[in-house]
């Protein structure tokens, strides 16, 4: 999990400089009086086994979950239709950063486990004025005890 985690941080960190800060998701959005600060916007990742199945006895394929919480401290303004078109298009501009994430991450790999593939992708509703989307990935990868 480890190898995991450290392949798609240094990815996200080279491929999307927009990013202050990455992560693992640790809470760090709903305790943020408990937790340290972070920085936005921000990347936390979070990386589920599944489903694992024994391929022999020290080894297994594991089919996991990584999840990627894309968290932005912005201003939200009014994106509805009567709204002038520069203001709403300033409005949807966050967007744009959970779009590259999804575009920098879909069918990439490490070597370590199988191309990414998003399964779902959903906006947080949130009461802190954060803007926060949740964009999930599938991925397989074998595991052997050494």
């Amino acid at each position: 999990m480890e190898e995991i985690y450290t392949a798609i941080m240094a990815h996200l960190k080279k491929e999307v400089k927009e990013l202050k800060w990455i992560d693992l998701d640790e809470g760090q959005l709903e305790y943020y009086q408990e937790r340290p600060s972070l920085a936005f916007p921000c990347a936390l990742i979070d990386i589920a086994i599944t489903q694992a199945e024994d391929l022999y006895e020290r080894a297994q394929l594991c089919r996991a979950t990584i999840g990627i919480r894309i968290a932005q401290n912005i201003p939200t303004n009014r994106t509805n239709s009567v709204a002038k078109d520069e203001i709403r298009a300033s409005s949807l501009e966050r967007y744009r950063l959970t779009e590259k994430v999804y575009e920098v991450l879909q069918s990439w790999n490490s070597g370590l486990f199988n191309p990414l593939s998003r399964t779902g992708q959903k906006k947080e509703s949130r009461k802190d004025g954060l803007f926060v989307v949740r964009i999930d990935f599938q991925t397989q990868f074998k595991q052997v005890i050494p």
